[in-house]
């Protein structure tokens, strides 16, 4: 299915939290779903492994196919639409926020902590969205925050190829993970998305 060693890592990485969430919410048969979700993983990942060309486009887009093969197992439970996003957030909890919030601390504790967040975020944007499948474009600062556009967004893509566009504002829930390691300090503004129907997805990363 997988072929390259990189994004086969993340697949597994992904594999050990579902089991870990879905084992927590449901002890009976957490196990079994986690199966169902990696069978269900394996072929959205085939059916969609031609838009994801390249291993920046895997990185991201295994994403989209994370939450699609997580909707199939939510269905089997009969679970909500929020259920679904409390789970994939969950999910994305454990994954990251240990390491959000360790940048935090180091933030926090540089000599300039604005300058230093919007160095760390602009960083990350470069290694990860400015490339053709986000678009990625910095905007004039407003005020006290740094500003960007994504005017592409690939996890959306993929999400209405399969006819599934309204898992795509869970994705987009995402980056409230980054900001609760900031929130005494920082907020994030985004009015417009791509899922929600916009032409871009606007962050607006500012001081409180």
């Amino acid at each position: 299915m997988i072929e390259d060693q990189e994004t086969q890592q993340m697949v597994d990485f992904f594999a050990a939290e579902v089991e870990k969430q879905l084992v927590n919410q449901f002890p009976d048969k957490g196990k079994p779903l986690t199966r169902l979700w990696l069978n269900q993983f394996k072929i959205h990942y085939n059916n969609y492994e031609h838009m994801m060309v390249d291993s920046v486009a895997k990185r991201h887009g295994i994403n989209s196919i994370f939450v699609m093969a997580m909707d199939d197992v939510l269905c089997e439970v009969h679970a909500s639409y929020s259920q679904l996003k409390d789970t994939v957030i969950s999910v994305y909890r454990s994954m990251l926020q240990e390491y959000f919030d360790s940048e935090a601390q180091r933030i926090r504790r540089s000599e300039d902590p604005w300058g230093t967040f919007v160095e760390w975020i602009r960083a990350g944007n470069e290694k990860n969205y400015r490339n053709d499948y986000f678009l990625l474009e910095e905007v004039p600062a407003e005020g006290n925050c740094y500003s960007f556009n994504m005017n592409r967004c690939l996890y959306y893509e993929i999400l209405r190829e399969a006819g599934k566009p309204e898992l795509g504002p869970i994705l987009c829930e995402y980056d409230r993970i980054l900001t609760e390691s900031f929130s005494d300090w920082i907020i994030l503004r985004r009015h417009e998305t791509i899922a929600s129907g916009d032409k871009h997805c606007t962050f607006r990363y500012c001081k409180k």
